[in-house]
C-alpha cells in the first residue's frame, strides 16, 4: 500500500530446503525433537515492543494481551505435500527435554539452516505488488531498515491445520485457547 523510498523489504526463508540442508545426524535429531512456542517469548517482550514502537495499536495489543504456549514438532510434515520442514522461528523458546542454554544453542544451530542465503529470497516492494506464500514451508521476516519512513502493507493469514510431527503427533496447546485465530484448526 505505502512503500518507503528505501527499505523494508521482506526475506522468505524455505523451510524444507533448510531441513533438506541438515548434516543427517542433525536431522535424525530434529525428527524426534518438540518445541515450545510462545508468543510471549517475541511479539511479547514490552520492553522491546516499546523502544521499536512497532507494535502500537489494538491488533497488536490484542495479540500480547493473552500468553499463548504450544508445544509443536520442530520437524513439521506438510499436510498436502508431505515435505518435511523446520518449524521453528521467532516464538521457539525451549525445546522438550533439554536445559534452556541446550534449546538455545540446538534452536540456533537449526534455525541457521533456516537463514542460509541459499534457502532464502528478498523481496523489494512496489506498490501494487501481492506475495502469497506457505507459512507451513517457509520463514518471513521485514527488514526494519527504512527508518522514520511511511511503509503499510495489508495482510491476511488464512487459517490452516494443527502442525504434525514425522511421528503422526499434532502440535498440543499448553496455554491459552488460539481457537478465535483458527477455528478450522481446532
Amino acid at each position: 500500500m505505502v512503500i518507503p523510498e528505501f527499505g523494508g523489504d521482506t526475506v522468505w526463508a524455505n523451510t524444507v530446503a533448510a531441513y533438506h540442508d541438515l548434516p543427517e545426524s542433525v536431522r535424525q535429531l530434529a525428527n524426534h525433537l518438540r518445541a515450545i512456542d510462545t508468543n510471549q517469548y517475541d511479539y511479547g517482550r514490552k520492553l522491546e515492543r516499546e523502544k521499536a514502537g512497532k507494535l502500537a495499536g489494538p491488533r497488536s495489543e490484542q495479540f500480547v494481551s493473552r500468553i499463548f504456549e504450544t508445544e509443536h514438532p520442530v520437524i513439521r510434515v506438510h499436510p498436502e505435500s508431505g515435505d518435511r520442514s523446520l518449524l521453528l522461528g521467532g516464538f521457539a523458546r525451549q525445546l522438550v527435554g533439554y536445559s534452556r542454554v541446550e534449546s538455545s544453542d540446538l534452536i540456533r544451530i537449526l534455525q541457521q539452516h533456516v537463514t542460509r542465503p541459499d534457502n532464502t529470497v528478498r523481496w523489494q516492494w512496489r506498490v501494487g505488488d501481492v506475495a502469497i506464500w506457505d507459512n507451513r514451508a517457509t520463514q518471513h521476516y521485514a527488514i526494519d531498515d527504512y527508518g522514520t519512513q511511511h511503509r503499510r502493507m495489508h495482510r491476511v493469514t488464512v487459517a490452516g491445520s494443527i502442525p504434525q510431527g514425522i511421528d503422526g503427533r499434532r502440535s498440543v496447546a499448553l496455554l491459552g485457547d488460539a481457537s478465535y485465530y483458527s477455528p478450522v484448526a481446532a
